[in-house]
């Protein structure tokens, strides 16, 4: 169980790694947008700082969505069948944009700044997608373990 626990704290930390560094780059490509430049240190620096920054807000929200998208992703495997790569992943890629969505609707704002485009929550959840391969990844063995015994 601890195990499960450890390795679903690695998605969600790689998950909001990704994401992290994904919106630093799109908000940081606006900027650039408006003729400015942007160097490699200051790049690194932003990208750093957003990791830190938003290291909190993130994992809150990764990995509420996840463990509510992993529920569910696991209960369809047992339900339906399937690849569990595949319903990890799509579970990853649905989650945090729907959170996004259902912040933005009662809460009238976005979350990450790079979400508030179509190209930027793709990104996100692609992101989050592959925090889902990752969980998928890790887990095979003791899911398909408990799977085998039941």
């Amino acid at each position: 169980m601890m195990k499960m626990i450890a390795f679903f704290l690695i998605a969600v930390v790689d998950a909001a790694i990704l994401t992290s560094i994904v919106s630093t780059q799109l908000v940081l490509a606006d900027v650039t947008s408006f003729g400015l430049t942007v160097s490699f240190g200051d790049r690194l620096q932003t990208t750093l700082h957003d990791l830190l920054g938003l290291a909190v807000p993130l994992l809150l929200l990764i990995g509420l969505c996840f463990l509510i998208a992993f529920f569910i992703a696991r209960r369809a495997i047992r339900i339906v069948g399937g690849s569990r790569m595949i319903w990890y992943m799509a579970a990853g890629f649905m989650s945090v944009p729907a959170g996004i969505i259902v912040i933005k609707f009662f809460m009238g704002g976005t979350l990450l700044a790079s979400a508030r485009t179509p190209l930027g929550m793709l990104l996100v959840a692609c992101c989050c997608m592959a925090g889902g391969w990752v969980y998928a990844y890790l887990t095979a063995r003791f899911e398909n373990r408990e799977s085998a015994d039941a």
